[in-house]
């Protein structure tokens, strides 16, 4: 759950970061979709490789 959070948070912070940029809204929209997407299905921290944690 927490992981989604962060997930929105960091695409909701790309947006504005287009957006301050002066970049159109489309580009911050799909920029942000593309984050959200990428952390959700990751569970928010990014790919993981080897299948489980070795930590």
């Amino acid at each position: 759950m927490i992981g989604v959070l962060i997930a929105i948070l960091l695409a909701a912070l790309v947006y504005w970061i287009c957006l301050a940029l002066g970049l159109p809204a489309v580009v911050g929209i799909v920029a942000a979709l593309l984050v959200l997407i990428s952390g959700i299905g990751t569970g928010g921290y990014g790919l993981r490789l080897g299948g489980r944690d070795r930590w």
